[in-house]
């Protein structure tokens, strides 16, 4: 939650400097602001150069779940025509700098595309299915509009590359249907689930990393056994690391389970090869597994 002293002084400095400041400049392109950096790569895949795309969230080495709204953050969703949500309380607070001021721009929140409630998994950018969603409803949303006349063409394009992931997904589902696999925390459950694979690791475990809290005993240990019994890979989300991630990843080591380093937060433009990549490790790992060839 925002606190009011900050909305307060966002409005001051907002208002003093006309939020031109590192926001857009002078360019007469419109403004697509989105939270997440994976919504935003989308969206840059999508518009090209019909538009300027700027994700607030960035930092692979910070946590997104502590981010607060800065003054910068304000500039942006001030200046934008169109604000990208990942919503499902994630971002929360972008949500409520588009209602504080009073933001004319067209909203699109992906927690309510996918019917997926706040105190819900949030990270719906390891969803596949909801980034095939998304590109959809933003292509609705600009087609219409002027300066946007090759959105249909690129958005045909980032459709079937989506599309062949979550094909790769299926085949997953199809052919490695309850293969055990463990995780730190629950970033990539979604494409985890879809691809039918069972987490094996105590959910109760993965919510505490998730939530910064620590586990209980028993479900350290519960989460250590799993690992010795050679699951087909653990999923580490490094930027929740702590001393007890650390602990399992030392463990799946030990045991001679792969581990499949990921993030949050996504570096670079190009969302298709993020996710692609998580998704080919998954197979090279399955292979191993037996259950792929």
């Amino acid at each position: 939650m925002i606190p009011k002293r900050l909305f307060l002084v966002l409005s001051v400095a907002v208002a003093s400097f006309g939020f031109s400041a590192g926001v857009a400049g002078a360019s007469t392109k419109p403004l697509i602001v989105s939270g997440v950096s994976e919504w935003g790569a989308l969206a840059y895949q999508l518009v090209g150069a019909d538009a300027k795309v700027v994700s607030l969230l960035t930092d692979p080495n910070a946590d997104p779940h502590e981010h607060e709204a800065t003054i910068s953050d304000a500039a942006s969703v001030a200046q934008a025509s169109v604000v990208l949500e990942n919503g499902a309380g994630y971002d929360t607070w972008l949500e409520q700098l588009v209602s504080a001021q009073g933001s004319k721009a067209a909203v699109i929140n992906v927690g309510k595309l996918m019917n997926v409630a706040s105190g819900k998994n949030p990270h719906l950018f390891y969803n596949p299915l909801a980034a095939i969603k998304f590109v959809k409803a933003l292509t609705k949303l600009l087609a219409h509009r002027r300066g946007y006349a090759n959105i249909e063409v690129r958005s045909t394009k980032l459709l079937a590359q989506l599309n062949a992931i979550q094909s790769s997904v299926e085949s997953m589902a199809t052919r490695c249907d309850h293969v055990k696999v463990a995780a730190t925390e629950d970033v990539t459950s979604y494409l985890l689930e879809d691809a039918r694979l069972d987490i094996v690791t105590p959910e109760a475990l993965r919510l505490a990393v998730g939530n910064g809290v620590d586990p209980s005993v028993r479900d350290l240990a519960a989460a250590l056994d799993q690992l010795k019994k050679h699951p087909a890979f653990l999923i580490d989300n490094i930027q929740t690391a702590t001393p007890l991630t650390d602990e399992l990843v030392a463990q799946a080591k030990s045991s001679h389970v792969p581990v499949i380093k990921v993030t949050e937060t996504m570096r670079g433009t190009n969302y298709v090869r993020f996710i692609n990549g998580v998704v080919t490790k998954m197979k090279v790992d399955l292979k191993i597994e037996g259950c792929l060839t």
